[in-house]
C-alpha cells in the first residue's frame, strides 16, 4: 500500500498541474480558478465520503475500485471537456455544471483511495503520509520532464494507464487485468489528440486564435456572396511545453483585387501564440518590413538613430524586436525569454523565414525570467525594450488583472533604470491609457530614487492607434532629442499621412489594431501643452495629489503586491466591485458553502452513531487550518522564487516539491514524538510562525547575496531555505491523525477530506487577498491560522495523550 500511495499521489499531482496548462489554453483566466477549485474540492470530498461508512476494514477493495474508476473518469471527463470548453461560462449552465462535475469526479475517487490507505487499521500514519507527500513532490516535477516529449493529451492517457495498472495490481487476476489496461491505453495514446481535441480560449473572452478563426470564417462567408476572396488559418507549429502551449499559424489571404493582393504579399507573416493568446507576429522578408521597423511602434526606441547601440529585449515572442534592433544595426542585442520552445522555434523551424535573427553574432539569447536577468546582469544598455510582454489580449481591459507580473513593479523599474547607460532609454509598448500612466508614474518613482530632480522631464508618451509607447530616459530629454522625436513622428507619415505598414493579422484580431495610422505625440517633455493629466500634474508638482484623488490606483505596484494590471482601489472594491473580483468572491462563497456541507455532514452522521463530536471538534478546526495555512504560506514563495531562480519552471518544482519532500521527512520524524503530542504541536506551531516571519524579513536579502551563483547553487540555496519550514509543517498532519484515530478511525479519511477542501478554500482567499493586501499579509494570515490550529487543539491533544 505505501508504494501504491506514492504512485497515486504522484499521478494526482501530475494531473492537477497538467490541468492548469490545459485550462490556460482553453479558458479565460478567471475560469481557471473555478474549474481547478471545484476539481480539487472533489478530491477532498472523496475523503469525506469515505468517512460516512460505518467501518473501514480492509482498504484493498475500496482502493482497487477507486483506482480503476479514476482511470476511466480521467479519460471521460477530459474527452467531454475538450468538446464543450467553448461553452463553459461563469454561471449555472449545463455545459459548465456538467464539465465541473466530471472534472471533479476523478479527484473524488482518487481522494477515496488515498483516504482508505491512510485510514488502514494499525497503519503507520507517519510513514504513509510521508509517502503521500514525497509522491506529490514527484508529481509537481514530472511535467517538466514529460511535457514536450509528450503532449498534454498523451500525458492524460499515460496517467490513466498508470492508475489502471495500480488498480489491476490489486485484482485477483492481476496479469489479465494489466493486459486489458495496456490494450485499451495503447490506441488511446496513438489517437490522443483526437480523443482530446482541446479548443482555444473562445473569441467571447478575446482569445486570439479564436478571434483569428472567426475573422477568417467571416471573410469566407463574404466570399460565398460572389466576392472573390479566400482566407485560411494554417497551423505550422504546435508544441506543448512546461511554460505554455506554443503554436504558430500562417494566415493565407487571397483576393481578386490585384492592388490589394500586392499589399497582402508585401510582408509575409505568421502569428505566434502561447496558450492560444499572448501573441506576436513572425515577420518574413518583404518590402513591407522596412515600414514596420521604421514607422511603427517597433522603431520608437530608435528615434535618435544612435550608432553602435547595446540593446536588451525582454520578451522575444516571434523575434520582431530583435529583427528591429538588427535593422537599426545595433552593436549588441541581448534577448531574454522565459520559454525555451519559443526560442527554439525561431532558431530552428522558422529561422529561414525570419532571416535567422538569432544566428547573427551580435545576438545573445538567454532563457530566463526578464526581471531575474536584469537584477543579476552587470551590463548597461542604450535601449531596454519591452513590447507587449504579458499581453494576453490587448483588446480586453482587465483580462490580466488577476495575473501577477514582476516586470512592471516599482522595484522592476528601479532595476531597469539602474541598467541603463547615462543617456540610455527604456521603451515599453502596451495598450490602454491607464496602463500607460501607471507605467509612467512607476518610471518617475524609479527615476526620483535614482536622483532625478524633475522626473517628468525624463518621460515621453506616444500613441499608435490603441498602442501606447512609454519612453523613459535616465537623463532628462534634451531639446535636440525632443526635436528628433518630432522628426521621427513626422517621418512616420507618408504621402497619404499613413505609415504604409500593413500586418493583416493585427486587423483580423481587431480593426483598431492596424498600424497604418501614424504614431503621434501625447506628452513631450519640452513644455508644450499636453492632454495627459498625469504628466501635467507631474509638471505642476502635484503628482502625489493626483494619484491620491484619481478614481483608479495608478501608484507603482510593489513586488509584495505585484498586480500591476489590477487598477481598482482597495476602498472601492466592496462598493464598485470589478468583474474579476465578483468572480473570485463568488468562487470563495461556493467553496465556503461546499466546505460547510462536507464538514457538517459527517458530524451529523458521527453524532447519530453515538460518536462524541464535541471531543473531536477541535481537530476539525485543526485539519481545516492546516489545509488553508499551507496554501497561504506557499503561494507567495513561488513568485519570489521565480525572481531568484529565473524561471517559473524552476520555481514551481523547487518550492512545491521542496516543501512536500521536507514535509515528508517531517512526517517520518513525527512518529518519534508521539508520547507528548500536545508539546510537539505547540513547539512546531511556534517554529512555523518564526520561520514564516523569518522568510519575510530575510529571504530577499539571502537571495540578493546569492543571486550571482550558478543555477545549480541557487537551487541548493532555495531548497535549503525551505527546510526550516517544510519539516515542521510535515509533522503537524500525521500527529493530528494519530490523535483522532484514538477516538474513531473514521475521523482519518474525514480529516483528509477537510484538509483537501480547505486547501482549495485557502487558494480562493489567497488570490484576492494578495491582490488587495499583498503576499506578506497572506503569509501573516498563514502564521495566524497555524497559531489558531495550535490553540484550539492543544487541550484536546493533551487530554488524548493523558
Amino acid at each position: 500500500m505505501p508504494f501504491i500511495l506514492l504512485v497515486l499521489s504522484c499521478v494526482v499531482l501530475t494531473l492537477e498541474v497538467l490541468e492548469t496548462k490545459i485550462f490556460a489554453y482553453c479558458l479565460a483566466n478567471s475560469l481557471m480558478f473555478v474549474v481547478i477549485g471545484l476539481a480539487l474540492l472533489g478530491f477532498g470530498a472523496g475523503g469525506t465520503a469515505l468517512a460516512l461508512r460505518k467501518k473501514l476494514g480492509d482498504p484493498r477493495p475500496t482502493v482497487r475500485a477507486s483506482l480503476l474508476a479514476t482511470a476511466v473518469l480521467v479519460i471521460v471527463a477530459h474527452a467531454y471537456f475538450a468538446q464543450v470548453s467553448e461553452q463553459v461560462r461563469f454561471g449555472v449552465e449545463f455545459a459548465t455544471i456538467s464539465s465541473l462535475a466530471l472534472l471533479a469526479s476523478p479527484y473524488f475517487t482518487a481522494g477515496m483511495a488515498m483516504a482508505a490507505i491512510l485510514g488502514e487499521p494499525n497503519a503507520n500514519i507517519s510513514r504513509l503520509y510521508g509517502m503521500n507527500l514525497v509522491g506529490s513532490a514527484l508529481g509537481c516535477c514530472s511535467l517538466f520532464v514529460l511535457l514536450g516529449p509528450l503532449t498534454a493529451p498523451q500525458i492524460l492517457v499515460l496517467s490513466a494507464a498508470v492508475l489502471g495498472l495500480l488498480g489491476a495490481a490489486l485484482c485477483a487476476r492481476r496479469a489479465m487485468c494489466s493486459a486489458l489496461v495496456i490494450a485499451i491505453s495503447a490506441p488511446l495514446m496513438v489517437y490522443a489528440e483526437d480523443v482530446f481535441p482541446y479548443q482555444p480560449e473562445p473569441a467571447s473572452s478575446r482569445g486570439q486564435l479564436a478571434l483569428l478563426q472567426k475573422s477568417v470564417d467571416t471573410i469566407n462567408e463574404v466570399a460565398a456572396t460572389g466576392v472573390e476572396q479566400r482566407a485560411a488559418l494554417i497551423e505550422k507549429f504546435d508544441r506543448w511545453d512546461p511554460t505554455a502551449r506554443v503554436q504558430v499559424h500562417e494566415l493565407e489571404l487571397e483576393t481578386s483585387d490585384p492592388d490589394q493582393q500586392e499589399i497582402l504579399n508585401s510582408l509575409p507573416s505568421m502569428w505566434f501564440t502561447q496558450d492560444s493568446s499572448y501573441g506576436s507576429p513572425l515577420m518574413g522578408d518583404g518590402p513591407g518590413r522596412e515600414a514596420m521597423h521604421e514607422r511603427t511602434y517597433f522603431g520608437a526606441g530608435y528615434f535618435r538613430r544612435q550608432p553602435d547601440m547595446d540593446v536588451l529585449v525582454i520578451g522575444l515572442g516571434g523575434a520582431p524586436d530583435v529583427q528591429t534592433a538588427l535593422h537599426f544595426d545595433a552593436r549588441s542585442i541581448t534577448g531574454v525569454d522565459i520559454n525555451r520552445t519559443t526560442v527554439g522555434m525561431v532558431e530552428g523551424q522558422f529561422a529561414e523565414f525570419l532571416g535567422a535573427p538569432y544566428s547573427d553574432p551580435r545576438v545573445r539569447v538567454v532563457i530566463r525570467d526578464g526581471r531575474s536577468f536584469v537584477r543579476t546582469d552587470d551590463q548597461h544598455y542604450d535601449l531596454i525594450q519591452l513590447s507587449g510582454v504579458d499581453t494576453k489580449s490587448v483588446m480586453s481591459a482587465g483580462a490580466l488583472a488577476i495575473n501577477e507580473s514582476y516586470l512592471y513593479t516599482r522595484e522592476g523599474f528601479e532595476e531597469y533604470v539602474a541598467r541603463l547607460k547615462p543617456d540610455g532609454l527604456l521603451c515599453i509598448i502596451y495598450a490602454g491609457d491607464d496602463y500607460m500612466h501607471r507605467l509612467a508614474i512607476s518610471a518617475m518613482a524609479a527615476l526620483e530614487k535614482d536622483g532625478a530632480a524633475a522626473p517628468h522631464r525624463h518621460v515621453a508618451l506616444l500613441r499608435h492607434n490603441v498602442w501606447v509607447i512609454v519612453l523613459v530616459k535616465r537623463s532628462p530629454f534634451t531639446a535636440d532629442e525632443c526635436g528628433q522625436l518630432d522628426q521621427w513622428l513626422a517621418s512616420c507619415k507618408q504621402e497619404n499621412g499613413e505609415t504604409g505598414a500593413f500586418l493583416p493579422v493585427y486587423e483580423l484580431l481587431d480593426p483598431g489594431l492596424n498600424l497604418r495610422k501614424a504614431p503621434e505625440a501625447y506628452f513631450i517633455p519640452d513644455g508644450r501643452p499636453t492632454d495627459s493629466e498625469v504628466m501635467q500634474a507631474a509638471r505642476d508638482g502635484k503628482l502625489a495629489e493626483y494619484i491620491e484623488t484619481y478614481s483608479l490606483d495608478l501608484s507603482p505596484a510593489p513586488d509584495s503586491r505585484p498586480y500591476f494590471f489590477a487598477l481598482q482601489r482597495n476602498e472601492t472594491v466592496w462598493t464598485d466591485t470589478p468583474r474579476y473580483f465578483v468572480e473570485l468572491f463568488t468562487l470563495a462563497k461556493i467553496m465556503a458553502v461546499m466546505a460547510l456541507i462536507l464538514i457538517a455532514l459527517p458530524l451529523f452522521v458521527f453524532k447519530a452513531r453515538g460518536i462524541d463530536i464535541r471531543r473531536n471538534l477541535p481537530f476539525t478546526i485543526y485539519f481545516a487550518a492546516l489545509g488553508a495555512g499551507f496554501i497561504l504560506a506557499e503561494i507567495g514563495l513561488i513568485q519570489r522564487y521565480v525572481l531568484f531562480l529565473g524561471h517559473q519552471g524552476y520555481a514551481f518544482p523547487v518550492v512545491i516539491g521542496g516543501l512536500l519532500i521536507t514535509a515528508g521527512i517531517g512526517s517520518l520524524w513525527s512518529g518519534r514524538f508521539q508520547r507528548a503530542p500536545h508539546r510537539l504541536i505547540a513547539t512546531v506551531i511556534v517554529l512555523v510562525g518564526l520561520v514564516i516571519a523569518g522568510h519575510q524579513l530575510l529571504l530577499d536579502e539571502l537571495f540578493g547575496l546569492t543571486a550571482d551563483l550558478s543555477l545549480g547553487m541557487r537551487v541548493l540555496v532555495a531548497g535549503a531555505a525551505l527546510v526550516p519550514l517544510g519539516i515542521p509543517l510535515g509533522m503537524l498532519f500525521p500527529t493530528g491523525l494519530a490523535l483522532v484515530r484514538q477516538s474513531s478511525p473514521l475521523f482519518i479519511p474525514w480529516a483528509f477530506g477537510i484538509n483537501g477542501v480547505f486547501s482549495v478554500l485557502g487558494t480562493t482567499i489567497a488570490v484576492p487577498g494578495a491582490m488587495l493586501y499583498g503576499f506578506p499579509a497572506m503569509a501573516g494570515l498563514a502564521a495566524g491560522i497555524y497559531v489558531l490550529a495550535g490553540l484550539v487543539t492543544y487541550g484536546a491533544a493533551r487530554r488524548s495523550a493523558a
